[in-house]
């Protein structure tokens, strides 16, 4: 009768009601595998960016230290050098004269070049670092005591000092022909490239054995020297810098 019929409404309705709880107990067990498994997956990125981080930081660490063990040798090498006030004013003539006539030798071979049509008149790409190494000076105003005045510096760096182990390679920072190839008069050896009749740039301090002449069309990234420690150096490393026109620029300002 009436019992009958409610009592087999409320076995449907618990049987529903169970079989909600069977499904919600199955979807939560199932948003926790799915959640645990989020999770794993974050926690292996997690670790993998930490150890990231823990070798750049070492690196970086590893280079602060070279970094200031390079300076440590140059200034120590320098100091050595200007314990006399007139050998100290003697090297300080001898740079500002090398770099003097430094100018006036990329001026006239400049010159000859566009004569005769073997620079393009411009430079539109960008330049790449010669050389992979620790940078002990920066292009600008120098506390280093050897490096001429210019400008209202008392000292000035006309270019990138790269430290690299003795006989490394350098590569052309962009194409160009070699304007020159050869030791300067301060016993500097040197590879001179223009980039157009306007932009060229200087590796100097390099080995004796340059495997390009002048003349010779480079491509960028072309092994034009190796880095020596020819003239006034006080260890292996490679001074590049960059000539606008007729002035001495950033190198940074082309990469």
């Amino acid at each position: 009768g009436v019992q009958d019929t409610a009592l087999a409404a409320q076995i449907t309705t618990d049987q529903e009601t169970l079989f909600a709880l069977r499904q919600t107990v199955s979807q939560t067990r199932f948003d926790t595998g799915q959640l645990r498994a989020a999770t794993a997956g974050q926690k292996k990125v997690l670790d993998k960016s930490l150890a990231d981080l823990r070798k750049a930081r070492a690196k970086l660490k590893k280079l602060e230290k070279e970094t200031a063990r390079q300076l440590a040798l140059q200034n120590k090498a320098y100091h050595n050098l200007a314990v006399s006030k007139a050998a100290a004013r003697a090297i300080l003539v001898a740079e500002a004269r090398a770099n003097a006539a430094i100018d006036r030798k990329i001026r006239k071979l400049l010159a000859d070049q566009i004569r005769g049509g073997g620079v393009p008149s411009q430079y539109s790409g960008t330049l790449d670092w010669p050389l992979a190494g620790t940078i002990t000076q920066e292009f600008g105003c120098t506390g280093f005591p050897w490096e001429p005045p210019y400008g209202n510096c008392a000292h000035f760096h006309q270019g990138i000092d790269i430290a690299a182990p003795l006989g490394s390679r350098i590569r052309a920072a962009g194409p160009g022909r070699v304007l020159y190839a050869g030791p300067l008069s301060d016993g500097a050896w040197v590879v001179i490239i223009a980039h157009s009749a306007h932009l060229i740039s200087l590796y100097g301090h390099v080995k004796t054995n340059i495997p390009v002449r002048a003349g010779q069309v480079v491509e960028q990234g072309q092994l034009i020297a190796f880095v020596g420690m020819t003239g006034h150096t006080t260890g292996p490393h490679l001074h590049w810098a960059v000539k606008l026109d007729d002035t001495w620029v950033n190198p940074r300002l082309f990469l």
